[in-house]
């Protein structure tokens, strides 16, 4: 069997959950378990205002540019970000430099909506010669090349930030998944052949529980919904001439705004219609795989397993 996980990438307010991640790939029993997740929630940054630089050196334009450079590249991490002046309620991205051991060092400050400075990352350092000198001699412009990797060596390090202020502010929230089990709404398996909805439900129910996941009856007191589909399809047959069937058994996860949270497709080849009575090992198996799966989608889009960042010094 082929266990492939998807992981959507979102970055938002917490409330419930979201944070930034990427494509993962992982072994699973008897094959492979791919895996791409969204980002979990902070109380921190739904979006990231970008202003203009003003006090780097560079000329209106080329500061205008490395701001929106640093948006595409912090969307390229999954977190929404508008090169644009902060405005009334947001958080946003303070871009400055300094200069250290002969190198311009570009300074990241991540600042609340009050406008107070929340942490800072510093970049890789840049060659003086490469980055316009104050007195604005030489026009205050810049490679666009050197602006684009400097915003491409910035944005993980800014995303990491933001990972852990997401987590610091679940830390402080008693309701959060830092602190409860999430509770899920198993809605069911549908299309599996013979007595496979029955057997793969039950045996996803007994499989999930434990001490961070817990499922609910009520679906309006879930954290999360799962949906379960099983497609089958002819396969060619086997080096034997017997039949086969395609088996795709295809769970979908979305948290309780109806933002899909991440899914789970596994792939059986199977003897034609072996499974159109009962399901044997076959159930529990497939929900041993789709519970430890849908754990880690929980884990990594509500970023309850992430370090909290320390709070800034006073």
């Amino acid at each position: 069997m082929r266990l492939a996980i998807r992981l959507p990438t979102v970055f938002g307010p917490y409330t419930a959950p979201p944070l930034l991640l990427a494509l993962l790939a992982l072994l699973a029993l008897g094959g492979c378990m791919n895996t791409t997740q969204a980002p979990p929630r902070a109380s921190a940054p739904s979006r990231l205002d970008i202003p203009a630089p003003t006090t780097t050196g560079l000329a209106p334009a080329t500061a205008q540019l490395w701001a929106a450079d640093m948006a595409q590249a912090l969307e390229g991490q999954s977190i929404p970000a508008t090169a644009r002046p902060a405005t009334a309620g947001a958080w946003w991205l303070r871009l400055q430099t300094r200069q250290a051991g002969g190198q311009i060092i570009p300074v990241y400050t991540v600042m609340t909506p009050a406008n107070a400075p929340r942490a800072s990352q510093d970049g890789a350092g840049i060659a003086q010669n490469l980055w316009p000198s104050a007195s604005g001699a030489d026009g205050g412009t810049i490679s666009p090349a050197v602006l684009s990797a400097v915003a491409q060596d910035a944005a993980p390090r800014i995303a990491s930030l933001l990972t852990g202020i997401q987590a610091a502010a679940m830390e402080k929230d008693p309701n959060s998944l830092k602190h409860r089990p999430a509770r899920i709404f198993f809605s069911g398996v549908t299309g599996a052949p013979g007595k496979g909805n029955t057997a793969l439900a039950n045996a996803f129910r007994t499989a999930l529980p434990d001490a961070h996941d817990t499922l609910t009856h009520h679906r309006a007191q879930a954290d999360y919904i799962l949906n379960c589909a099983v497609r089958v399809s002819d396969a060619p047959p086997d080096s034997d001439g017997q039949a086969r069937q395609h088996l795709d058994i295809i769970w979908t996860l979305h948290d309780a705004a109806g933002q899909e949270a991440g899914g789970i497709t596994q792939l059986h080849d199977i003897h034609a219609h072996a499974l159109d009575g009962d399901w044997g090992d076959t159930a529990p198996n497939t929900a041993q795989e789709a519970a430890a799966a849908t754990r880690q989608i929980i884990d990594r889009y509500s970023g309850r397993t992430n370090t909290p960042l320390p709070p800034p010094a006073p």
